[in-house]
C-alpha cells in the first residue's frame, strides 16, 4: 500500500488508504471527504491508536507547538445541507469527493462539480455558466454541509498567547505516519541483510520484538 501511494498526489494517496480501511474500490472515490476520514480515523485508531501527536506553527510568533489530540475529539457530528441561493440563483450542493480533487483543475472548477442543480425561477442554468458570487457561496455552504471536512484544531500560543483554528488533515497526518513507518521498516531489513545476509521475505518473517533483539546484535 505504501509502496501504490508513493507516486500519487495526496488525493490518490487519501483514496489509497480510504480503500484500505474499507471503503469499495470502485467507489471509494464518491464518498464526501467527511465520509472518507472517518474512515481514515478508524484506520489511525485500528493502526496506531486513537492519540495523536501534533506540531503545528504559530502564525503570531512563529513558534512551534506541541499538542496530542484523541481520533474521539476528531470526529464531529454530521452535517445539515439545503439548498444554497446566491446571484438569484437556487443551487443543490453536494459534498466535495476525492474524485473532484482529482479531476477538477481549479477552484473554480472544483466548485462546479459540486452543484448538482442550479435555477434561476423556472430556468435551469448550467453549472459551468454560474456567476463567481454563486459559486462563493457553494463554498462557503461545504464545512456546514461536510464538517468532518473541514476540521480544525483549538490552539493557543503559551508564549504570545494567540488563539488560533489550525486546519487538520487526517488524510496527510496517516499518510506521514505511515510513511515514516514503512521506511524505517525498510532500513531494519536493509541492517539486518547486510548483518545476517537474510533476504527481505525472512526479516518480515521474524516478529518486532525478535527483529529489535537482532538489530541491537548486529550494532554491537
Amino acid at each position: 500500500m505504501w509502496e501504490r501511494g508513493c507516486s500519487l498526489t495526496a488525493a490518490g494517496r487519501a483514496l489509497v488508504l480510504a480503500e484500505s480501511g474499507g471503503a469499495d474500490r470502485g467507489t471509494a472515490g464518491d464518498l464526501p471527504l467527511g465520509r472518507r476520514d472517518a474512515i481514515l480515523l478508524s484506520l489511525h485508531e485500528s493502526w496506531f491508536g486513537e492519540r495523536l501527536r501534533c506540531s503545528v506553527t504559530c502564525p503570531s510568533c512563529q513558534g512551534r507547538l506541541e499538542t496530542e489530540v484523541s481520533t474521539v475529539d476528531l470526529r464531529v457530528p454530521a452535517g445539515t445541507g439545503g439548498p444554497v441561493t446566491a446571484a438569484g440563483v437556487e443551487l443543490d450542493v453536494r459534498p466535495v469527493s476525492t474524485a473532484d480533487l482529482l479531476a477538477a483543475a481549479d477552484r473554480r472548477a472544483l466548485l462546479v462539480r459540486c452543484v448538482r442543480s442550479a435555477r434561476k425561477g423556472e430556468r435551469a442554468v448550467p453549472p459551468s455558466e454560474l456567476p463567481e458570487e454563486a459559486l462563493d457561496a457553494v463554498a462557503a455552504a461545504l464545512p456546514d454541509l461536510d464538517p468532518q471536512a473541514d476540521v480544525s484544531l483549538g490552539m493557543s500560543c503559551a508564549s504570545c498567547e494567540h488563539e488560533w483554528g489550525a486546519p487538520f488533515d487526517i488524510a496527510g497526518y496517516l499518510w506521514a505516519v505511515l510513511d515514516a513507518h514503512a521506511r524505517r521498516l525498510l532500513y531494519e531489513i536493509h541492517e539486518l541483510a547486510t548483518a545476517y545476509g537474510w533476504t527481505e521475505r525472512e526479516v518480515l518473517s521474524v516478529g518486532p520484538a525478535r527483529r529489535r533483539f537482532y538489530l541491537e546484535a548486529a550494532r554491537t
